[in-house]
């Protein structure tokens, strides 16, 4: 008789039962054989090459400042808001990718089989069932074509109370608005859970247990309540061909995918990306290829391998620094038992494409330039160095049976020059290197420099002067004197514990695990640390703290009373940029395990200092010179809580007149509030 093979998490959903599947073979390899198809397999990161020697820097011709690109930019910088993939990384996708595993690419894991029940901090929920559609026969034994479809939404009615100071007749002194906040932005190192924004996706998928199209479709901002912001609906933002072919040995697995997809490294949940819904070392976001080996040393334990590479095309909107950019990316791990897994992992992007034509030559040299020749105040970097951001780190998840779930990781951020490096890693809060101002440079190594000097023009399509690079310079009186081309280094750990006390009582008592199906008290404890190394002096050396927990309460079917806490520390230097948040809500479902949650939560804010001095605005950070002139940067606009440094819209805390479309309205105010209301549904399947 044949023997039987340990069950391992695929990257298709099988459906049908294991007895129906082809066992041809099941002979274990060798370890030499194995050895020699991972010599062959780790050639698959060598795309990962140290970028090149930079050439030596040319001198910036001599021309006047401009004022700031971030203030000049005729906010398409809301193309920062394709920002937020927000949620993605927390929710159960259904693309999947939430496995136990270190490794948790998309490779590895399918949602239908681990994601846990909507409002759980872990603990089981039932596994979804697959919305399929029987086709004929594959070319394969006992393998049956299906249609899957697999999704998740989460739908937020938020509101924020603010005060008149001094309202006129008819005028309430209270004020209800879209909340102005500091911590709702995704890809900022301020975010937090507590008020996260609307967002949605959709996998379509086709195949048969050993092959696999998937579609998806992903978005936020839902229009029909909202205003349309025209790049919040992402589209057809995935597509990709996964194959797990059976090679009939019970102890060697191979999978693979190609196409654009996420790869995802360091989640720091037990079935997601954790209460910060970030990536401790990286989520892809390229065109590509990805493979993974799993080798079975015993029946025990078993050692992975996994790699790949790609290529990520930025917006090329002038207001953009980021270039075209390439990723290459390797990952090894080991799974001891069912309890304890640790990884290693590098990835490394990098940029060298050439300078982009901003305009096309003045057809009349004599003659008075247009503003669509050349635009007053262009903020993309010109003769821009090649930059790379590159990722390595470490990380371990704990299965600790009666005392629930921990995970404990370190990175380690690397950039040059990564003013221009694309997306291809989103990590940490930080989409690439300098995508608009939503990268690792703005996040952790201070203001991006918006571009380079280039002579004065008066008769040519460069007829404007740009802020020159200044590096390594304290900020001055008159203003910030220092900006960053994206150089330097970012430490970070990141760590979490979830815990069950019901779980506890019956593990710790000889009885079984429990699975959420009754009442429960459950925690979960969170934080992160960061050491910044940066190329601008006021940034280098600075640490930044968040932490907080959340605990639940699970009563009745139907009704769980919560609260969560956060404290956020931007910046050791500057006390006065911190700010707590206390989240009490009720959760309301359907059942113990199920898929959804209605809830309802208030969010009180306290702020070290809500508000800078009197006249002072933390957002207009405006040029020294130009048509700004009139807000003039003043050094207390440090000592308050800050706005994220790209807004996500124009409601969002920090947007005004100079980041917005023309003739769009700004922010309702400008300090940011205290009071925050929300209504949540979500649900996953």
């Amino acid at each position: 008789m044949k023997a039987a093979r340990r069950a391992r998490p695929r990257s298709v959903t099988v459906t049908k039962p294991a007895s129906a599947l082809p066992h041809e073979n099941p002979m274990r390899i060798h370890p030499i054989a194995f050895t020699s198809a991972l010599s062959l397999f780790v050639a698959l990161p060598a795309l990962a090459q140290a970028p090149a020697a930079p050439a030596p820097a040319a001198a910036d011709p001599a021309a006047p400042a401009a004022p700031d690109a971030a203030a000049a930019a005729p906010a398409e910088t809301p193309a920062q808001t394709p920002t937020a993939p927000e949620a993605t990384a927390g929710s159960a996708s259904a693309e999947g990718s939430v496995s136990a595993g270190t490794g948790t690419s998309a490779v590895t894991a399918e949602a239908a089989t681990t994601a846990p029940a909507a409002g759980s901090s872990g603990g089981g929920g039932a596994a979804p069932s697959n919305v399929s559609a029987r086709g004929n026969e594959s070319a394969i034994k006992g393998a049956t074509w299906e249609m899957e479809f697999h999704g998740y939404l989460r739908a937020p009615m938020r509101f924020g109370m603010g005060k008149r100071d001094n309202p006129l007749d008819g005028q309430s002194a209270n004020t209800f608005h879209y909340p102005v906040i500091p911590d709702d932005q995704y890809l900022n190192w301020q975010f937090t859970s507590h008020n996260k924004k609307d967002w949605a996706e959709v996998f379509l998928s086709y195949g048969t247990p050993y092959a696999k199209g998937v579609v998806a479709l992903q978005g936020f901002n839902f229009t029909d309540a909202s205003w349309n912001i025209y790049n919040a609906n992402f589209g057809i933002s995935q597509g990709y061909v996964a194959l797990t072919p059976d090679l009939g040995y019970e102890n060697f697995r191979l999978s693979g995918k190609a196409g654009a997809f996420w790869a995802r490294y360091g989640l720091a949940g037990k079935w997601d990306a954790g209460e910060y819904d970030t990536y401790l070392i990286g989520r892809t976001h390229v065109m590509g290829a990805l493979a993974r080996i799993e080798y079975d040393v015993d029946d025990a334990n078993m050692l992975w391998v996994e790699g790949g590479f790609g290529a990520k095309r930025p917006n090329p909107t002038q207001f953009n620094n980021a270039r075209f950019t390439m990723l290459g990316h390797g990952h090894v791990g080991f799974r001891f038992g069912n309890g304890i897994e640790v990884g290693a992992h590098y990835m490394h992007s990098f940029a060298k494409e050439e300078d982009r034509i901003l305009q096309p030559p003045n057809p009349n040299p004599a003659g008075t330039i247009s503003e669509y020749q050349a635009p007053n105040y262009p903020s993309a970097v010109m003769e821009a160095k090649d930059g790379s951001v590159s990722v390595m780190g470490a990380d371990a998840r704990l299965e600790l049976g009666a005392f629930g779930f921990a995970f404990l990781g370190y990175s380690h951020i690397s950039a040059k020059n990564a003013l221009v490096v694309a997306p291809a890693i989103e990590v940490l809060h930080s989409y690439g290197g300098g995508e608009f101002q939503n990268g690792v440079t703005d996040n952790y190594f201070g203001p991006s420099c918006r571009g380079v000097s280039l002579p004065a023009n008066t008769s040519g399509p460069f007829n404007t002067s740009r802020e020159s690079p200044k590096n390594a310079a304290p900020y001055s009186a008159t203003g910030p004197s220092g900006c960053s081309e994206g150089n330097g280094a970012v430490d970070s750990i990141l760590a979490q514990w979830e815990f069950s006390l019901t779980n506890f009582l019956q593990q710790s008592s000889g009885g079984q695990k429990f699975w959420g199906d009754g009442q429960d008290v459950k925690a979960t404890i969170y934080g992160m640390f960061n050491k910044v190394k940066s190329d601008v002096e006021t940034f280098d050396g600075i640490t930044k703290l968040k932490y907080g927990a959340d605990v639940q309460a699970q009563i009745l079917p139907w009704l769980t009373f919560a609260t969560r806490y956060d404290r956020v520390q931007p910046n050791s230097d500057i006390a006065n940029q911190s700010f707590s948040i206390l989240s009490p809500r009720l959760i309301f479902k359907s059942t113990w395990n199920t898929r959804e949650q209605i809830a309802i939560s208030y969010s009180r804010y306290m702020y070290n200092q809500r508000e800078c001095a009197d006249g002072v605005n933390p957002a207009f950070n405006t040029s020294e010179s130009g048509p700004y002139v009139g807000f003039p940067y003043d050094a207390k606009q440090l000592q308050c809580v800050q706005p994220p440094s790209a807004p996500s819209s124009p409601e969002a805390f920090g947007a005004h007149y100079q980041n917005l479309d023309p003739q769009t309205r700004g922010a309702p105010a400008t300090r940011p509030d205290i009071n925050v209301f929300k209504v949540e549904a979500s649900m996953w399947w």
